[in-house]
Formats: C-alpha cells, structure tokens, sequence
C-alpha cells in the first residue's frame, strides 16, 4: 500500500479516535452512538465502519491514546529529574489526564465488569504500563540518580499503589487539595530513601 494511503488511513484513525475521545468524556461510553461519532465528523456511520469494526474496538482506541498521552506526560517530568514527580504540579497534570474523561470511567469499569476481553486489556496493559514505569526507574538508576541496590519493581508499584489510591479516594470526595499534600509528602518520602545522594 502506498505510504500516502497508510498516512491518510491513519489520520483518519486519530480522528475518530479524537471525536469519540470528545464524545466519550462528554456524554460516556454507553451513551454514545457510532452515529453521533460520525455526525461529530460530518461523515457517514459506514466511513466509521471502514477503520473500526465497532464501537468497542474504538473504546480501545481511545485507551491506548490516553495511555500514550499519560506516558508522554511522565517522560516529560522525568526530563527535569525525578524529584518533579514529587510536586503538586505533577498530581495535578495526571490528575487533569484521569480526570479529563468523568463519564467514561464508570462505564469502563461497568463493561470491563461484563467484557472479559476488555478486562483482560486492562489486566495486560496494567502489567506493560508497571514494566513501562520499571523501566523508566531503571534507566534513572543507571544514570546514578536512584541507588544501585533499589529493586525498582516495588518502588514502581508502590508508586502506582499511591497513585491509584488517591485517586480513588477523589471519587469518594477526598478532598483535592488533601490528596496532593498526601502525594508530595510521601513522595518525597519515597524518593528520599531511594534516591543516591552520594
């Protein structure tokens, strides 16, 4: 296939994904239609069709673009150094990522309840974003900035324990500014003990 057609057929792709990702935040998964997608766009339901099969091979779209983007996000305060995700600057960044999308959580969570390949997704993906963030702190510790004799796999996972926790806690009506104090602080704790001060 000529690369101008793989470049066309995968901006299209985005742009599905964006309006959906759009229309997903706005009004939840179950809410939105692959009508109301194409009617976003200006194009036909059967345009959609050519590049997703369904509404759900969608949804799997726009979590792996959110799980891009998340990524890109955490790289990005990793290029300051690792004691920038110590900062309620970075609480809030991810914060406004997990939080940019309201109405769609309870419905991931409702069809990954009832799907079991959506919650197999979410089973892989959380093991490849824990050896995604491994990795990361491996590559600190090779630059000297973690001790050498760190496991890092805890430290991550105790990283995205702490993260998710909080995060919950938001649903349940923690208050925002409490939980990002909670974030820093133990953060900083965290990083203290781990980082080579030598």
């Amino acid at each position: 296939m000529p690369k101008v057609v793989l470049e066309y057929k995968e901006e299209a792709k985005r742009r599905i994904v964006k309006h959906a990702m759009k229309l997903f935040s706005e009004r939840g998964y179950y809410q939105t239609r692959m009508i109301d997608i194409a009617n976003s766009m200006g194009v036909s339901k059967g345009a959609i069709y050519q590049y997703f099969s369904s509404k759900y091979e969608i949804l799997i779209a726009v979590l792996e673009a959110h799980t891009t983007l998340r990524e890109q996000e955490v790289r990005s305060f990793l290029d300051s150094g690792l004691s920038s995700l110590a900062t309620g600057e970075f609480f809030d960044r991810m914060l406004a990522i997990r939080m940019s999308t309201p109405p769609l959580g309870p419905d991931i969570f409702r069809e990954a309840a009832r799907n079991k390949s959506l919650m197999e997704w979410f089973r892989i993906n959380s093991e490849k974003w824990l050896q995604e963030f491994v990795d990361l702190l491996n590559e600190q510790k090779k630059d000297g900035v973690i001790r050498s004799g760190v496991d890092t796999e805890p430290l991550a996972r105790g990283i995205l324990a702490l993260r998710d926790g909080l995060y919950s806690s938001l649903s349940l009506g923690t208050d925002i500014a409490k939980a990002r104090t909670a974030w820093v602080e133990i953060m900083r704790i965290l990083l203290k003990e781990n980082l080579d001060e030598a």
